[in-house]
């Protein structure tokens, strides 16, 4: 094999075992809802009273475990009637972990205003979700870009789906559930993106977690073909 066949081989092979990027592009919409709604339908509010923001999430400050993409997990109770309710900054976001923010729209429900996403500081104290249902949020994930033979196991309240290039990947609880768990295992590599919807009050749970099969194994045969690559180009320099 050409010295520059070796290299790519060794390249892209220890490329797929590296560790998954801690920045999630994230989109987020929020309104009222008199029904809950399916994330397989995609984003179910638009028109006036809605909100909606883009920006990215960083989970460096996620140790590594089972639930090392995503890990999301408020169960504070709600206030009387859902009029405030389960808030942006209780589920996990915040000024230090949020960036490149972009958002505008508001949110009233009874006379009161529950999410204001024209800036950070509004998004964080805006509420994502009430019960009954009352208004709740859709959110789409960029995971990035993930490797044929992972293995994503996402716990979750309520529904999610995952797709790829528009096309949704094996099946999952989309609509509104108790905090239930879906495990995908992948077969193509490429830029997957997770739908999630908050709804129906606390608990708010988004938990993803990503396994590839024997990476301790793989990397070390990527090491070989690196280590065979600089022998062949030392020799065919000499």
């Amino acid at each position: 094999m050409h010295v520059r066949s070796f290299l790519a081989a060794a390249a892209l092979l220890t490329a797929s075992f590296a560790a998954h990027a801690s920045n999630f592009g994230v989109t987020v919409s929020e309104g009222l809802t008199s029904s809950f709604f399916d994330t397989a339908n995609g984003n179910p509010f638009s028109g006036a009273n809605t909100a909606s923001a883009t920006f990215t999430y960083n989970n460096s400050g996620i140790a590594p475990g089972v639930y090392n993409l995503l890990n999301f997990s408020n169960n504070a109770p709600q206030n009387q009637n859902g009029a405030i309710g389960d808030l942006n900054s209780t589920f996990g976001f915040s000024s230090s972990n949020v960036s490149n923010y972009s958002g505008s729209g508001t949110v009233t429900y009874n006379g009161t205003q529950v999410a204001n996403y024209s800036n950070l500081a509004g998004f964080l104290g805006s509420a994502g979700s009430a019960g009954n249902p009352t208004y709740g949020s859709y959110y789409v994930f960029d995971l990035g870009n993930l490797y044929g033979g992972t293995v994503l196991t996402v716990n979750h309240d309520d529904g999610v789906s995952l797709w790829l290039n528009g096309v949704q990947v094996g099946t999952s609880v989309s609509g509104a559930t108790p905090v239930t768990t879906d495990t995908f295992s992948l077969t193509q590599s490429g830029d997957y993106t997770l739908r999630y919807a908050r709804e129906n009050g606390t608990p708010s749970i988004l938990q993803v977690g990503a396994q590839t099969p024997e990476p301790s194994s793989m990397a070390l045969l990527g090491t070989g073909l690196l280590s065979v690559a600089g022998v062949l180009r030392r020799k065919r320099s000499a």
